[in-house]
């Protein structure tokens, strides 16, 4: 009787989050989908044309990346379009970070969850962590010659925004489902101590995502579950602008794409970074 009471619980926690978060839910894809169907064919070559080997176009590429409808490995084929150009490695890296950790469905599920304050902060906080790793890659080479990315058919509005909700909704809906078992079963008192006390949490927080098979935007729920007072708002942002950016599938694509060197440089230079600039908004804010 106790088990049965317990899953209704968490049941009806993971219900509370969700109906709370839907209707920015529904508008991220909404915008996803309309941006996706819209930056197509000579319009979407002229942001790839625009950039050059300076270092302000590793903020241009930020900038591009961040209103792109692309999320965790998909900005890879993107970026070798720009490869395929003579873009800088820089560049391409500075795009493909913040292509993965600012998409409007993550930005307004932040929001909606966690609210208006966290969400501006995550987007700054994510062009932050991109043009920084952008300057880290600038010297580096290209290691392999990119072919033109084949852009596929294009498609309408609503087969692109059936498309997105088929493939992202069901992890969605698991990581709330998640969140509202996290509330019931973990006493939040041990994950606030184990959030709170210890700097290297801020590192952790991203290399734990490495194993957690769950899409970004699906993790938001679980932070929103122990995002009480006392857990500090830079740990947080650590997660949310380094997360989406190395996942299995990201490195996965990396490793490919660019060889272990440049792999591995990637995903530690994310986590150093992504760990430095959270604990420097809990000391400067």
């Amino acid at each position: 009787m106790i088990q049965t009471d317990a899953i209704f619980i968490s049941l009806e926690h993971s219900l509370n989050f969700f109906s709370e978060a839907f209707v920015y839910i529904l508008f991220g894809f909404l915008m996803s989908a309309y941006i996706k169907v819209k930056l197509k064919g000579k319009l979407r070559q002229k942001f790839v044309h625009i950039l050059d080997n300076s270092k302000k176009s590793i903020i241009i590429a930020s900038l591009i990346g961040a209103v792109l409808p692309l999320c965790s490995a998909s900005g890879i084929p993107v970026a070798n379009v720009m490869n395929s150009k003579g873009t800088n490695l820089g560049t391409t890296m500075s795009f493909i970070v913040s292509a993965s950790s600012i998409t409007p469905l993550g930005v307004m599920l932040t929001y909606s969850l966690l609210g208006y304050e966290i969400a501006v902060m995550q987007i700054l906080a994510s062009l932050v962590l991109a043009c920084s790793l952008g300057i880290i890659f600038y010297n580096d080479k290209i290691p392999f010659y990119f072919e033109e990315y084949d852009v596929k058919a294009e498609e309408t509005f609503l087969k692109v925004l059936f498309k997105q909700m088929k493939n992202l909704m069901p992890a969605i809906m698991i990581g709330f489902l998640i969140s509202g078992f996290m509330m019931y079963f973990i006493p939040k008192d041990i994950i606030l101590y184990a959030l709170s006390n210890n700097i290297m949490m801020y590192f952790y927080a991203s290399v734990a995502r490495i194993f957690i098979f769950l899409c970004p935007n699906a993790m938001i729920p679980l932070i929103s579950s122990v995002a009480i007072n006392g857990v500090p708002k830079g740990l947080i942002l650590s997660f949310l602008i380094s997360a989406p950016s190395i996942g299995l599938p990201m490195i996965s694509a990396m490793l490919k794409v660019y060889g272990k060197k440049i792999a591995l440089k990637y995903v530690f230079g994310v986590i150093i970074l992504g760990g430095i600039i959270g604990i420097l908004v809990d000391i400067l804010l």
